[in-house]
């Protein structure tokens, strides 16, 4: 494993969702030096990742807690953004992307340095010793729909087999594991990104900008780029996904919970001393190019795009036209102030 070099550091790209992400990471992937990923490298932040990982290990340790995180962190990144076939990770496909046998080989590396000891038992609190006739009868039931309909016959439940339990490793100094978990990320990803002739690497998950504080802590010299867009534009736009309320109201306050923990992140760091850049969505689509300079320059990279995708500020303001007076005012009204600081008209 070896640390990334602040000379070329990885980049990120984050925001609340639905606020241009897609845009500048699709703009990004056609530069000659970046590396980008088919889908959203999720583990770092999602639930049983990376963070969950390292704070059971450290501030929140307890022998089963942290025997726990492990098993289900190696269970995530080892079954379950394995099986493209499969919910809760469909599509992510972790062994291709980032090179089998070396990937199995870095996470087996990466778990075993937790580990300090294995012996035989069971972890009663979390495993259930019979799951009943009605779970066995839908297993076969399963089994038969993906015969008749051709899909690939995968178990009723994926997961890891619970063979033995480890005595997991506790880190008083939080920084050593936070440099190994770092180092970690630096390895799989610039092992990618060398296999496809790149510099670098730019990796995109929205609620990343939550997790600034850990994102910084395991890879300090990273550059963020947060992504921003008029907050009734993005209120507008979550409506529309199966994941945030379609309602004005449910949206809003969804919307607005995001807003208040990232200020209160925000506010904890000195971001004059982070390669931190905001970016408005609706600049970036009248000038992308000016953005991608600045980008660059903040990476230390040249400016080396092959032909850009069409951005039309359209695409970022049709909310406008769409969403009618009232409901204009009634989203103003609710995620006031948030629309004044992140530099929007009232």
């Amino acid at each position: 494993m070896h640390e990334d070099s602040p000379s070329i550091p990885p980049l990120f790209v984050c925001g609340t969702g639905r606020s241009g992400t897609w845009i500048l990471y699709n703009c990004l992937a056609r530069h000659a030096d970046i590396h980008t990923f088919p889908r959203e490298m999720r583990f770092l932040v999602d639930i049983d990742g990376l963070r969950t990982l390292v704070d059971a290990l450290t501030i929140q340790y307890h022998p089963a807690y942290a025997a726990e995180a492990i098993y289900r962190f190696e269970q995530l990144m080892g079954v379950f953004m394995t099986t493209p076939e499969r919910a809760p990770y469909r599509g992510f496909d972790f062994d291709t992307w980032l090179g089998t046998p070396y990937y199995r080989e870095q996470l087996s590396a990466f778990c075993g340095a937790l580990v300090e000891h294995e012996f035989q038992g069971v972890n009663w609190q979390v495993q259930p010793n019979n799951e009943g006739r009605l779970v066995a009868v839908a297993r076969q039931l399963q089994g038969l729909r993906q015969q008749i309909v051709g899909e690939p016959v995968l178990p009723y439940r994926i997961g890891l087999e619970r063979d033995h339990l480890d005595v997991i490793r506790y880190f008083a100094d939080r920084g050593a594991l936070a440099e190994l978990a770092g180092s970690f990320v630096s390895e799989l990803f610039g092992h990618a990104a060398r296999s496809n002739g790149r510099l670098t690497w730019c990796e995109k998950t929205p609620q990343t900008l939550l997790h600034l504080d850990f994102i910084w802590e395991i890879l300090p010299h990273s550059v963020v780029v947060h992504m921003k867009r008029d907050p009734r534009g993005v209120l507008h736009s979550l409506r529309k996904q199966p994941w945030a309320p379609s309602d004005l109201e449910g949206a809003a306050l969804w919307l607005r919970n995001m807003y208040r923990r990232w200020f209160d992140l925000k506010a904890t760091f000195d971001l004059s001393q982070r390669r931190y850049l905001e970016v408005r969505l609706e600049e970036f689509c009248v000038q992308p190019e000016a953005v991608l300079e600045e980008i660059c320059a903040l990476a230390g990279l040249e400016y080396r795009f092959a032909e850009l995708p069409a951005i039309s500020l359209e695409k970022a303001d049709y909310w406008k036209h769409e969403m009618d007076r009232e409901e204009q005012q009634r989203a103003t009204e609710i995620l006031a102030p948030y629309v004044e600081w992140l530099g929007y008209e009232i």
